[in-house]
C-alpha cells in the first residue's frame, strides 16, 4: 500500500530543501509544474515514507528517477547507485559549469546522465535562469 506524505511532512521536506529539487537543483517557483515528494528509495524496494527517505524533486527528475536506484556509469560502464540525497552531500558528486552540471563521481556521472540533467532543454533552462540570476542557488553548501 502506498502511503502518501502527510501535508505536514511534505512541508517539512520542502523547508529542508531550500524549495529546490534536490536532484538539480531548480527551485519550485521556476518550475512549470509543481516540485513532487520523491521516495528516494521507492516503496516497492522498502523505502519508508518517512523524513529520512523523501526529497523534493522537480518533476523531470522525479520522472526519469521513479523506483530506480542504480544505472550505469557512462565513463565505467559499472551498475553504479544514484546519487542519494538523504545520505550524500550534493557538492561531492557535482559540480556547476556554466549551464551544465558536471558528475565528478560515479554516482554524480551515472545520475546526471540518467537523470538527463545536460539534455538540450535542461541546459536552455539553466542558461535563462542564470541570466536572471535564479541558478546556480547562492549557497550550495545546504545539498
Amino acid at each position: 500500500m502506498s502511503l502518501r506524505p502527510s501535508a505536514e511532512l511534505r512541508r517539512q521536506v520542502v523547508v529542508r530543501s531550500g524549495n529546490r529539487c534536490e536532484y538539480c537543483l531548480i527551485h519550485q517557483d521556476d518550475s512549470i509544474a509543481t516540485h513532487q515528494i520523491d521516495h528516494v528509495i521507492a516503496e516497492k524496494h522498502g523505502g519508508a515514507t518517512s523524513f529520512d527517505n523523501l526529497a523534493l524533486s522537480c518533476v523531470f527528475c522525479n520522472r526519469r528517477k521513479g523506483s530506480d536506484l542504480s544505472s550505469i556509469d557512462p565513463q565505467s560502464e559499472a551498475t553504479t547507485s544514484l546519487f542519494n540525497p538523504r545520505t550524500q552531500v550534493w557538492l561531492n558528486h557535482f559540480e556547476i559549469d556554466q549551464h551544465r552540471i558536471v558528475g565528478i563521481t560515479p554516482e554524480g556521472r551515472t545520475t546526471v546522465h540518467f537523470l538527463q540533467f545536460n539534455s538540450d532543454p535542461r541546459i536552455a533552462e539553466r542558461r535563462e535562469l542564470r541570466g536572471c540570476n535564479r541558478f546556480p542557488p547562492l549557497d550550495l553548501s545546504m545539498f
